[in-house]
């Protein structure tokens, strides 16, 4: 059964309340997929939205205490540091260090470098959670969430599913591990009148 997505702010905020085990932490990944699988329109996530996914969004964020993204991420959706929450960004190589990224009398992220190799995403979970960051939310790449996925860390996956197709050539939400046989168990299914469906799938 779809039931609507709560038009109150604060109503959805506490629908989407992060959870916290009573040790370690909790990892939440937030996606959006077309209806053709895509998710990206126009080479960038953003383009896929509307009004309620960017609510959702929002709620995710003023929730949680880390965003860990992957620096191709970064560089195509044009991230900024925000004051809350902090942001840690996983990358191979280097981050260029722009306005956006490290302003002025601002917080810098927290970035973990594999010297191009892969970085150890266990460890960087543990690290997080050692820096007092337990509500970890993801915003991906594809290659991030599917390198999180391989190694079990996600505990639920937001997946906003845009009422769009788009064709093309744009990755899935997931990349890189063949995860065949994953299962994961569903949540609640929100809708709202312009046709996005908002869903919750738990490991």
């Amino acid at each position: 059964m779809i039931e609507p997505l709560p038009p109150d702010d604060a109503d959805l905020a506490r629908l989407y309340r992060h959870p916290v085990p009573d040790r370690g932490g909790y990892v939440r990944a937030n996606m959006i997929s077309s209806l053709d699988g895509s998710a990206t329109s126009a080479g960038r996530s953003g383009g896929l939205g509307g009004d309620g996914d960017r609510r959702l969004f929002r709620a995710l964020r003023a929730d949680a205490d880390v965003v860990l993204v992957g620096a191709q991420t970064v560089r195509e959706e044009d991230y900024c540091t925000p004051d809350h929450p902090a942001l840690a960004i996983v990358t191979r190589g280097r981050i260029e260090r722009t306005g956006r990224l490290y302003p002025d009398g601002g917080p810098a992220p927290i970035v973990y470098s594999g010297g191009g190799q892969s970085v150890d995403l266990c460890e960087v979970v543990a690290d997080l959670q050692r820096r007092g960051l337990r509500r970890i939310l993801t915003e991906g790449g594809p290659g991030l969430l599917g390198a999180l996925l391989a190694a079990d860390l996600v505990d639920e996956l937001c997946l906003t599913i845009a009422p769009m197709i788009v064709g093309g050539t744009g990755r899935r939400i997931v990349t890189g591990t063949d995860l065949s046989g994953r299962h994961c168990t569903r949540g609640p299914v929100l809708g709202d009148e312009d046709g996005y469906l908002y869903t919750r799938w738990r490991r």
